[in-house]
């Protein structure tokens, strides 16, 4: 059945460009073969019979504005989901080459727009390439999708929003999310008013009276981004790679012992490693990084969709210290968390999306020339999936650029391990050579993480 498009997923249409497709690329790395007719009967049954969207396409209004418009689009199943063959030697060098190829092309419109192909000739076993449109599915849909092609999950750990069957949305998605939150953050905030009267009441209203001042300046004037070697205007060609993976645990005990969390860690190696690339005089950057708005502990909608806001946290590329870089990043997320800057972003692009593209495209460029690149962080399946009989070893997805951004950074944690993902743009790299050098200085900082063997 037709319906309209939020305003938030129509947003994500919009900002589909020749230069940064705003396309989510996932991988699943299989330890055997993957039967071909099996894998669309259960895209069939588990995907295309479930989820509307991967049976629609969308449209756009007669006039300037207006949201997009999903109309039925029955797939064919022999399009979308394909075999694609490597070249030899097959190695992990081949199938990146393959991936950052295809950042590169759009998804036919004539059609839902997504894919998989299962790539064969890969000499560790078999990958399952996923590439879904940003305007149908972010980055928990995207987990949420892999748990539902795979067979069941045991763990009961595993949140909701990932494991259980989707629900059917009462009312309309932009306005249902801005209803829960702004619910949730009046409670939270009245909570803290109630304590005024109290040393940590008192203190605690304070610091979020000045966060939220300081981040209404910065999304009302967002600063332009210190000049560097990866500002510039993007261009078609991109490149795909991955870092080897680190135990979560050696993350949280990294983090626990300079006072950070998980995402801290990560994003003081990322500042590490940028720092590494760009030299020891490197200013600090900043980044522009999706913050998850959707309650894990709840099943997802059928629609999938977006349902997440831009943060803008500086990264503490300017430390040469790795334990000072995660204090200083834990201040800077510590002081996000009091504000409402995800939720605010995710008002003014829904809202840009019920108006022209060049509108949407305008407001996300805004954001986007106040940073240096895109991290995001999403945390994926607890165990292991599998496949029929086939075990799924890893997973992988890269996050899209938006704007004039060249670089972006996905973590995606899998069975207690954690990767990191990399999507750049060749000519503000340098090439292959220097996407190359910014990914070890990345594994280096990775590396780090890991105790030291005695």
């Amino acid at each position: 059945m037709d319906r309209w498009a939020s305003g938030i997923d129509t947003a994500w249409l919009q900002l589909e460009r020749e230069t940064n497709r705003m396309v989510v690329h996932g991988l699943l790395f299989c330890d055997g073969p993957v039967d071909l007719a099996a894998l669309r009967e259960r895209v069939a049954q588990r995907w295309v019979a479930v989820y509307p969207g991967l049976r629609q396409r969308p449209t756009w209004p007669a006039g300037p504005a207006g949201p997009a418009r999903w109309v039925d689009a029955p797939p064919d199943l022999t399009q979308h989901v394909t075999t694609m063959a490597l070249p030899e030697p097959g190695d992990d060098a081949a199938l990146a080459d393959r991936i950052g190829a295809l950042m590169s092309r759009s998804l036919p419109t004539d059609r839902p727009w997504w894919r998989m192909e299962l790539v064969t000739g890969y000499e560790r076993g078999t990958a399952v390439h996923v590439a879904i449109h940003h305007g149908l599915a972010d980055g928990v849909a995207l987990n949420h999708l892999f748990h539902a092609l795979a067979d069941p999950v045991s763990d009961p750990r595993t949140p909701a929003a990932y494991a259980d069957p989707p629900r059917h949305p009462a009312r309309v998605h932009d306005l249902r999310l801005l209803h829960r939150e702004i619910r949730d953050r009046a409670s939270s905030l009245w909570e803290t008013a109630k304590r005024v009267g109290t040393p940590d009441g008192a203190s605690e209203l304070a610091a979020t009276g000045r966060a939220v001042r300081s981040s209404a300046a910065l999304l009302a004037r967002p600063p332009r981004e210190v000049p560097s070697a990866l500002q510039g205007r993007p261009g078609v060609a991109k490149a795909a790679r991955w870092t080897s993976a680190v135990a979560l645990d050696d993350v949280r005990a990294a983090g626990k012992a300079a006072g950070g969390s998980v995402n801290d860690v990560v994003c003081a190696a990322i500042a590490g490693a940028l720092r590494t690339y760009l030299g020891d005089g490197a200013p600090r950057l900043r980044a522009v990084m999706p913050s998850n708005l959707r309650p894990l502990d709840r099943p997802i909608s059928d629609e999938l969709g977006n349902e997440f806001g831009l943060v803008l946290p500086p990264l503490p590329t300017d430390e040469p210290d790795p334990a000072r870089r995660v204090e200083r990043m834990h201040r800077a997320m510590a002081t996000i968390k009091r504000t409402d800057q995800a939720l605010a972003t995710f008002a003014g692009i829904a809202g840009a999306g019920l108006a022209s593209a060049s509108f949407t495209q305008g407001l996300v460029r805004r954001y986007a020339r106040a940073a240096s690149l895109i991290i995001s962080n999403v945390p994926g399946p607890l165990e292991e999936l599998t496949l029929g009989d086939t075990r799924v070893r890893d997973v992988m997805f890269w996050v899209p650029c938006s704007g004039d951004l060249g670089l972006g950074v996905s973590v995606l944690s899998y069975a207690g391990r954690i990767r990191l993902g990399v999507d750049a743009d060749l000519g503000l790299l340098g090439g292959e050579s220097g996407v190359d050098r910014f990914v070890a200085a990345l594994e280096a900082e990775i590396g780090g993480l890991r105790p030291c063997e005695h």
